[in-house]
């Protein structure tokens, strides 16, 4: 593919200029395309994408066919973002993300997982400083943000970065398995089973996040770690196709076109059917070769949580809370039609630790969204009291004499359970 083919990265090396020595095999042969849709409704693409192989001297954010490579011992990088701020800023969130990323990872040189792991995790931490810094500083891109969810592979094992709502997914033997948690207010309810992922869909505010680079000074990168297997094909995407494409039209678009171009094209164009209300953009790599053993019947995308711990010189953890109750931070991310950041105090909000911040790109009412915090908040006390008054009835039933003339406990029909 020629130089007009591919957009150059500011800062990053020229787009997809060989090394004339090939790097040494490490038995992974990838297939890789992206490509990002302004969709129907939006008048700016605030999505961007990066695919790098930085032995291949490859960093890229515009394809217009697949590359295929093999895997080298420095890895590669495939990440999406889903910019946010209204106005022009949003594409700049994302495009400044891209490109910290892309040139921190490339000047990294791993000799463990552990190492590459650690180093992703400062890449994404140091692009948000860039972009919280720029917003800062100027009053015309204030507010901006992007989420960011990077997928770099190494020796065979996918390592994920989390950061907002984006997506990543690994399609085996047919099956489609999402290797990512949604940072958001709709997959907290969901997984506190106040929602179906069916109810979730038509949520009000549903695009609420609670985490984005560059809103916050400090993010929580979560990482994972996925084992490839021969012919797995990982999807990562903006939420312009998991939002109005369902789960189930994706598989059925990956199983019937192994070509990844086509089946990259594929969705977007299914997104477009379902009226593309936002900006979609798709990665795809198929993964294959020698060294990834071949998949069973039974083998199930294997998804691990990862943490490679901290090294002296690198910033501390944030302090653990003792309470499983998460604040969400003043800057939550609730965007306005006119890019405005709304601020809201620090709510307390039941639900597992992992995540932390916020995003609405609707007009959304602040106002309404508290109320549904602290409903949910309440209605998660409520279900723990009634929880404990049953618990408390129980034991001083078991405790009380019985009378001689009552029927024996055997005989005493089971008490209706109590619904709250």
């Amino acid at each position: 593919m020629s130089q007009d083919d591919g957009q150059q990265l500011p800062s990053a090396a020229p787009v997809e200029t060989k090394t004339e020595t090939p790097p040494v095999g490490s038995g992974v042969q990838l297939s890789v395309f992206g490509r990002t849709d302004v969709g129907l409704i939006r008048e700016h693409n605030e999505d961007n994408f990066l695919v790098a192989h930085f032995e291949a001297d490859l960093r890229t954010n515009e394809m217009a066919s697949p590359e295929s490579f093999e895997l080298s011992p420095r890895g590669a990088v495939f990440l999406v973002c889903d910019g946010m701020g209204g106005a022009a800023a949003g594409e700049v969130a994302s495009l400044m993300a891209v490109d910290s990323i892309s040139s921190a990872m490339a000047s990294n040189s791993p000799s463990t997982r552990d190492e590459f792991a650690r180093g992703l995790r400062r890449a994404v931490e140091d692009a948000n400083d860039k972009i919280y810094a720029q917003s800062r500083d100027n009053q015309s891109e204030r507010g901006m943000g992007t989420t960011c969810t990077v997928a770099a592979l190494l020796d065979g094992t996918l390592v994920v970065g989390q950061i907002g709502d984006s997506r990543c997914y690994v399609v085996r033997k047919g099956r489609l398995a999402q290797v990512t948690k949604d940072q958001s207010l709709a997959w907290q309810l969901i997984e506190a089973g106040a929602m179906t992922p069916e109810e979730a869909k038509q949520f009000e505010h549903a695009n609420i996040i609670l985490q984005a680079l560059g809103v916050q000074e400090r993010v929580d990168v979560v990482l994972s770690q996925v084992p490839l297997r021969r012919g797995d094909v990982v999807l990562i995407c903006s939420d312009g196709l998991h939002g109005p494409v369902g789960d189930e039209e994706i598989i059925d678009i990956l199983r019937a076109e192994p070509d990844i171009k086509r089946a990259a094209d594929m969705l977007i164009a299914r997104a477009l059917e379902h009226d593309g209300p936002d900006n979609v953009t798709v990665v795809l790599v198929k993964a294959e070769g020698p060294s990834l053993p071949e998949p069973t019947e039974a083998d199930l995308v294997e998804f691990i949580a990862y943490d490679p711990g901290r090294i002296v010189g690198e910033r501390p953890e944030a302090p653990e809370k003792a309470t499983q109750e998460v604040t969400v931070p003043r800057e939550f991310i609730s965007m306005t039609n006119d890019g405005g950041l709304k601020t809201l105090q620090d709510i307390p909000v039941p639900r597992k630790p992992g995540s932390n911040s916020g995003k609405d790109s609707g007009n959304r009412s602040v106002i309404t969204f508290a109320i549904l915090v602290l409903l949910v908040a309440v209605v998660s006390g409520l279900f723990l009291h009634f929880d404990r008054e049953r618990a408390l009835e129980e034991e001083q039933s078991l405790a009380a004499p019985v009378s001689p003339s009552a029927p024996t406990p055997s005989e005493t029909p089971p008490a209706a359970p109590t619904t709250p």
